[in-house]
């Protein structure tokens, strides 16, 4: 296994306007979004300088306060999937999307997703 080096964001708090449930498309509710970006350490130390700059890509997360409703998940996920591979140079990226305010019996529900930009953009 090669060496990495990774950039981690956690557990950012967003207030988004998400769900396919009736009672979801009223008012924007609780999303935590994780990601870890995943570099080679060669290139992130040679090719990178040892430095990506991720204050593009956490805009785009605030940013996602402002979109209109959305339906699923999924299609959020896609598109914060496909921001992390057009704003950095990432070999690959896990992305966890955690509802926490969905069902009382649990802390959260949602998606987690660990793409290598091969399969991405395939």
């Amino acid at each position: 296994m090669s060496s990495t080096v990774s950039i981690v964001m956690r557990d950012a708090e967003l207030s988004v306007r998400i769900g396919e449930h009736a009672w979801e498309k009223g008012e924007a509710q609780r999303l935590r979004v994780s990601l870890v970006l995943q570099f080679g350490f060669r290139d992130y130390r040679e090719r990178h300088g040892g430095y990506v700059n991720y204050d593009p890509l956490r805009a785009f997360l605030k940013d996602i306060e402002n979109r209109p409703h959305t339906e699923r998940l999924e299609t959020l996920a896609y598109d914060i999937l496909a921001a992390c591979f057009d704003l950095t140079p990432a070999d690959r990226v896990q992305l966890t999307l955690l509802k926490p305010d969905i069902f009382p019996e649990m802390q959260g529900v949602g998606l987690s997703y660990d793409v290598a930009r091969a399969d991405f953009d395939t």
